[in-house]
């Protein structure tokens, strides 16, 4: 009998944590008029007052000083990533994201759009990098969902925005 509870409410659990890390799919750029794509790999916030009072200070760190901070994800077999950051006004207003190959080169994001290329197909990073950038940028934090099919690109993404924002913090 405890077997048969303790399997009940293991089941119950699994199925809790499952609904709590559901992705939101919402159309980041349509969401934030504020934030632009400039030649396809740095967004950046105008920091327009109106939106002022919807964004909030991050929970996780800061307060951030004004300045530019660059910081490299964790390295793995294809390469790494990294990300720059800029404060200003104690807020994150632009983030760039880079996709770096085993060699420390930026690759070619043409390549990377989803679709296949030499019977390999990559994962869209042309446009994920946009995607995280602009939620970092509204949501003021570097905590925000990974995106599945480039689970590790995102995870240092995020890594690396975090480091930045680390040294932003001393």
């Amino acid at each position: 009998m405890k077997k048969y509870i303790s399997f009940i409410i293991a089941i119950i659990i699994m199925k809790l944590s499952l609904f709590g890390c559901a992705n939101n799919n919402e159309e980041s750029n349509q969401e934030n008029d504020n934030v632009t794509q400039n030649e396809g790999s740095t967004i950046s916030d105008n920091d327009d007052e109106d939106n002022m009072d919807t964004v909030e200070e991050p929970q996780t760190m800061g307060p951030w000083e004004d300045g530019t901070y660059t910081a490299t994800g964790d390295p793995w077999e294809y390469g790494s990533e990294d990300a720059t950051v800029t404060i200003s006004g104690g807020k994150i207003v632009e983030v760039t994201l880079r996709r770096l190959d085993s060699s420390g080169n930026e690759v070619n994001y043409d390549e990377w759009t989803g679709e296949e290329i030499d019977g390999k197909t990559y994962p869209n990073l042309k446009q994920y990098r946009i995607d995280m950038a602009n939620e970092m940028i509204r949501e003021q934090t570097y905590d925000v969902d990974t995106i599945s099919g480039a689970t590790v690109s995102t995870a240092n993404w995020k890594e690396a925005v975090r480091r930045a924002l680390e040294k932003a913090s001393q």
